[in-house]
C-alpha cells in the first residue's frame, strides 16, 4: 500500500540547519548563462543546462575548470546521465532532445514525436531508456537511443498540457507531476498503467521530484511544503 505523507518546510529547515559542519563551495560560470538543471557524470564532472539563453556547461569540481557553449537551439532545460555515462538534455522552448558529445561538446538533436510538445525534463532508467515529460502535450514519452524510436502516453484525466517533472525510481517506475490535475502520477512501463496521487491542497505545482528506495519526494512550490510517497 502506498502512503502519501506531507512534510512541513519548517521541519526540513531544522534538519538542514543542524548540519553546521557542512562545507559549501561556489563555482562561477559564464555570465548570464543562468544555470537551471545539473547532472553528475560517472567521472564526477558536473553538466548543466541554462534555459534563458540556451547554454550548456561543464564543470570539473576537482580543478575548477569550467566550459560552456550555446545550445544549437534555445530553452535548454532538464538534463540527465545514463548508466553508460551518456549526457542527454531536453529543451522546452527549443522543442528537442539532445545528446552531448562529452569530448567535443557537439549536440546530436533528436526531434520529439511531433512538433510543439515542449519537452521539459528528462530522466534515464536503468536500461538507458530516456523518459521525458512533455509540458505542452500533457504526455510522458520514452525514447530508445538504440532503436531511435519514441513511444508516448497521455497522462490520465489530462486535457493535453501541464506534465512538468519526471523521475525514474529504483524499480524503473516513472513518476511525473501533472499541473492540470494537481497530482503526482506513477507510471508502470510493464503494464502501461497509471496511478494518481492528487495533492490535499489546490495549486501544488510540483516542479521537481526525486527519491530513494521505497520513497518518492516532490516539492510543492505552490504550497510551501514537501510531499513524500512511501511504497
Amino acid at each position: 500500500m502506498l502512503r502519501v505523507i506531507v512534510v512541513l518546510a519548517a521541519t526540513v529547515g531544522f534538519a538542514v540547519n543542524a548540519l553546521a559542519d557542512t562545507r559549501v563551495s561556489y563555482f562561477p560560470v559564464t555570465a548570464d548563462s543562468r544555470p537551471h538543471d545539473v547532472a553528475v557524470a560517472a567521472d564526477g564532472k558536473v553538466w548543466y543546462s541554462g534555459q534563458r539563453k540556451g547554454y550548456l556547461g561543464l564543470l570539473d569540481p576537482k580543478t575548477g575548470k569550467h566550459e560552456s557553449w550555446k545550445s544549437p537551439r534555445r530553452g535548454t532545460y532538464g538534463i540527465t546521465v545514463t548508466p553508460t555515462n551518456e549526457i542527454w538534455y531536453v529543451a522546452l522552448a527549443g522543442d528537442h532532445l539532445g545528446k552531448i558529445d562529452k569530448t567535443t561538446g557537439a549536440v546530436a538533436i533528436v526531434e520529439p514525436h511531433r512538433k510543439g510538445t515542449g519537452p521539459r525534463r528528462v530522466w534515464s532508467d536503468s536500461k538507458g531508456l530516456l523518459w521525458v515529460s512533455f509540458w505542452h502535450s500533457g504526455e510522458v514519452g520514452r525514447y530508445d537511443p538504440a532503436s531511435k524510436t519514441w513511444k508516448t502516453w497521455l497522462l490520465p484525466g489530462n486535457p493535453g498540457s501541464g506534465c512538468y517533472s519526471v523521475y525514474v525510481d529504483e524499480q524503473d517506475k516513472v513518476w511525473l507531476t501533472d499541473f492540470m490535475t494537481n497530482a503526482i502520477v506513477r507510471f508502470d512501463p510493464a503494464t502501461e498503467k497509471f496511478e494518481n496521487f492528487p495533492s490535499s491542497k489546490r495549486g501544488a505545482q510540483v516542479r521537481q521530484m526525486l527519491g530513494r528506495p521505497g520513497e518518492a519526494w516532490g516539492a510543492e512550490s505552490g504550497n510551501d511544503r514537501l510531499v513524500q510517497i512511501k511504497y
